[in-house]
């Protein structure tokens, strides 16, 4: 394992290979083994996958078959569900699944492709800025505070004298230094 991967501030990266886009189609995914239809409408999309709100019970691991169309080309498909969403939290709406395409034709994934580049992301569901998808207002974000602070009216003053910077460098440091974990460093 490298330095870089066994820190504690080593990014971790995304098991999502595409980006979702927020897309509500009429579909129908039905389960493979009783054709029983699951859902109707997408949440949102990907070239790799939707959320899918659901009609009936799903388990994951279940073999599915989805249709639904794009502008200028029907979409048909299996899929397998990936993951569930119960519902159970505030900011769910209802439960879903998660679910994977497999077997799509290339030109099917091209097309879906091009249908989806110019979508909006959909907005968060958890974390601060879920507010926004329930209409409320953002929250200050930290670079906006930090930007608001006294240390940001430094740009305002005429005189480069009357800057102290070794201070600056110092608070610089303080806060980097309360960021990292005890035996990151050296005292």
């Amino acid at each position: 394992m490298s330095a870089l991967s066994s820190s504690p501030w080593s990014l971790r990266t995304s098991r999502r290979g595409s980006s979702r886009r927020e897309v509500t189609l009429p579909c129908q995914v039905v389960r493979e083994n009783d054709f029983l239809l699951i859902g109707e409408r997408t949440c949102d999309l990907s070239i790799e996958g939707m959320l899918l709100p659901l009609h009936r019970p799903a388990l994951t691991g279940d073999a599915l078959i989805v249709s639904f169309r794009i502008p200028g080309m029907w979409i048909d498909c299996e899929a397998t569900v990936a993951r569930i969403v119960h519902g159970r939290r505030p900011s769910d709406d209802g439960p879903a699944v998660g679910v994977r395409f497999e077997g799509m034709a290339p030109a099917a994934r091209a097309a879906l492709a091009g249908f989806l580049h110019a979508r909006r992301s959909p907005l968060p569901r958890r974390g601060p800025l879920a507010r926004l998808r329930r209409g409320q207002i953002a929250p200050r974000l930290a670079d906006e505070t930090t930007m608001a602070s006294p240390l940001a009216d430094l740009a305002d003053v005429e005189d480069d004298d009357t800057v102290d910077g070794l201070g600056v460098l110092r608070a610089v440091i303080g806060a980097w230094r309360e960021l990292m974990p005890a035996d990151a460093h050296d005292d």
